[in-house]
């Protein structure tokens, strides 16, 4: 067997097991087996026997017996099981490759490992590992069939290869596009798990002290279209009620908006006035939509949406993989919910707390002077840290930041901020979203990560709600030039291949159409002509490809030595010889016997055996007495006499 054909097995084997590793959800003590595959194909590629059968049948044994208590007790999920057990598999097989058959069997197992690992991860190192899987199969195959022919070592198959799978690539490209999507997982539910981060939660706890780790992992990337102004805050939820220790949305109602021309309004607005965001979201467990307030509608592909009267936007469940969804928001104008009690409630709070808002706010008149100095205070007057401690027993963590300790991070800020404005009698809340965020001038688009969640306040003044942030300014570091550059292209994999959707559908449908619409002249002012020339070339292109990978296909254009054999052959049909699938040249030279051309024939039979299976290489002359001695053969008139 060709040390190629070798190479691309075990490449395609640990492609496979590749596959599920960087998914980062295989348990290291179930996956272990798999660095058997390293001294498996190494022995398989120098050519060393392969195990015992009777180790091989032990083995299977025993790793299906893992994959019963693996699924019952250790990964307690089937799914996960049959990823750990096509691991174990692949470093069995490495030792047990005999026949043909086998190859097949490590191909179809390292197509379902992908298949598997399309279901624990998002990422693209994912995409870059398929495309290796289909470059290699194709190669297995284009070598498996001049395998078959004989001809491999006698033709260059280097151009078949890059036709062919350049081909395949198209191919998968057009049914990626065309196949409808649907809601429904393959498997039913997803695997891949959301982030775990301390950043943004539906839910402000002071529960845990210690150190805060800012996560770097990537929550959104974001493209604004018109003038927004900065800082941006993306908000998220609004939480009201505060036991002493924790914050959340007391707001269980809620109203499903309203569907209008492909987007759900939350209120009437004016396009022209709105700041439009696409908003490409990665996991992280929540069903709140984002955008910076106010936000009027939100275009998604999503059965329903609802929102509570606070505003906050839901999506119908929470999803588990990255979607995309359109904003518009109206930043000119704040939102103008009612504030009822809700916004005033309070845990007992110590005289101490009490004492110091009215400190602050000393000399202030109105609601919104008020929150101003107590912003200002909180910024000027308070460390920000990432690091807490509990606070003495009977003492809240709120009421330690605020008269002990003095540092903590934004939660404490808002709190403390919500605090002291509801014990002056100001309506007020927490909002908690994101902040800020990175732009990427490479894709021109913002990118928002987990340490950019962040709280600010909003107090109920003058009939509309204000937004507040006490929490002082924090310079974080930014990644290099390079890392925004990847970052660029891992939106593009997340927007064009994760994200592609039915609407993404609809649109190239509803779109495709309209250059064939228009006049010459509006068709060259609009981007159709552009769009037509694209499509003209994709089709001659892919033409070009099929037609030469049809001509390569061919087995009479495998080698010239198997397309002028199979002529004979045809030949000798006519001539009356009754061929059979196994009828071999000699014993096409024998039944030949009769015919005028005979000797010819002869000669010919020898030439092929020769150059078939003698590995005799085909000179310039050799073409020549191959196409002289077919002519002659096929001037032959004479009846054959053949052996019944």
């Amino acid at each position: 067997m060709p040390i190629i054909y070798k190479i691309i097995t075990a490449v395609l084997a640990v492609t496979g097991c590749v596959s599920l590793i960087i998914t980062g959800e295989m348990n290291p003590l179930m996956t272990i087996s798999g660095i058997a595959i390293l001294p498996g194909y190494y022995r398989f590629l120098r050519g060393g026997r392969h195990a015992p059968r009777w180790a091989i049948a032990t083995l299977s044994g025993a790793t299906l017996f893992v994959f019963l208590i693996d699924s019952a007790v250790v990964s307690g999920e089937i799914f996960l099981a049959v990823a750990h057990l096509t691991v174990a598999f692949q470093a069995i097989k490495s030792f047990d490759l005999k026949e043909p058959w086998d190859h097949l069997q490590v191909y179809f197992m390292t197509l379902l490992q992908l298949i598997i690992a399309s279901e624990l991860t998002l990422s693209l190192a994912f995409g870059v590992v398929f495309t290796v899987f289909i470059l290699m199969l194709v190669s297995a195959m284009i070598l498996s069939h001049f395998l078959k022919e004989g001809a491999l070592g006698k033709v260059r198959i280097k151009g078949p290869v890059i036709l062919i799978s350049a081909l395949t690539l198209m191919v998968t490209a057009v049914f990626f596009i065309a196949i409808p999507r649907t809601p429904k997982k393959f498997f039913g539910r997803s695997f891949a798990k959301n982030i775990k981060t301390s950043g943004f939660s539906e839910k402000v706890d002071f529960g845990s002290f210690g150190e805060m780790k800012m996560d770097p992992a990537i929550v959104m990337r974001i493209e604004i279209g018109g003038d927004a102004g900065s800082p941006y805050y993306w908000r998220g939820i609004t939480m009201d009620h505060f036991d002493g220790y924790s914050w959340k949305n007391s707001l269980k109602e809620r109203h499903r908006l309203q569907f209008i021309s492909d987007e759900f309004v939350v209120s009437p607005y004016d396009r022209r006035k709105t700041v439009v965001q696409k908003i490409y979201m990665d996991p992280i467990g929540s069903d709140i939509i984002f955008g910076l307030a106010r936000i009027t509608s939100v275009s998604v592909d999503a059965p329903s949406m609802t929102a509570d009267t606070a505003t906050d936007i839901y999506m119908p469940r929470r999803s588990s993989r990255a979607i995309s969804y359109t904003v518009h928001s109206d930043t000119g104008r704040n939102y103008t919910d009612a504030a009822d009690e809700r916004y005033l409630q309070l845990p007992e709070v110590t005289k101490g707390v009490r004492d110091l808002a009215k400190f602050i706010t000393s000399g202030a008149r109105t609601g919104i002077q008020k929150a101003y100095l107590i912003e200002q205070y909180l910024r000027k007057n308070y460390t920000y840290s990432l690091i807490t401690s509990p606070p003495p027993e009977g003492v809240t963590p709120v009421e330690d930041f605020l008269l002990n300790t003095k540092k903590g991070y934004c939660e404490h800020y808002a709190a403390s901020m919500v605090v002291m404005l509801r014990e002056l009698g100001i309506h007020s809340r927490i909002v908690n979203g994101f902040y800020g965020g990175e732009k990427n001038e490479y894709g021109g688009y913002i990118i928002v990560r987990q340490s950019d969640a962040h709280s600010w306040v909003e107090a109920y003044i003058d009939g509309s709600w204000e937004r507040f942030d006490p929490t002082p300014s924090v310079v974080l570091r930014h990644p290099g030039l390079f890392l925004l550059l990847v970052d660029s292209i891992k939106l593009y994999w997340s927007r064009y291949i994760i994200g592609y959707s039915f609407n993404d559908q609809k649109k190239i449908i509803r779109e495709a159409p309209l250059p064939f619409r228009l006049s010459l002249l509006s068709f060259q002012k609009f981007v159709g002509i552009k769009f037509a020339a694209i499509l003209i070339v994709t089709v001659i292109i892919f033409s070009l490809l099929l037609y030469k990978a049809l001509l390569i296909l061919r087995p009479g254009k495998y080698s010239f030595i198997t397309d002028n054999y199979l002529r004979f052959r045809m030949m000798m049909r006519k001539s009356g010889i009754r061929l059979t699938p196994s009828m071999t040249a000699s014993d096409l030279r024998r039944y030949a016997i009769g015919h005028e051309r005979c000797e010819e024939i002869a000669e010919f039979i020898e030439f092929y055996e020769a150059h078939r299976f003698g590995r005799k290489k085909i000179c310039p002359g050799d073409r020549k007495k191959y196409h002289m001695l077919l002519k002659k053969i096929g001037s032959g008139k004479t009846e054959l006499n053949i052996f019944r």
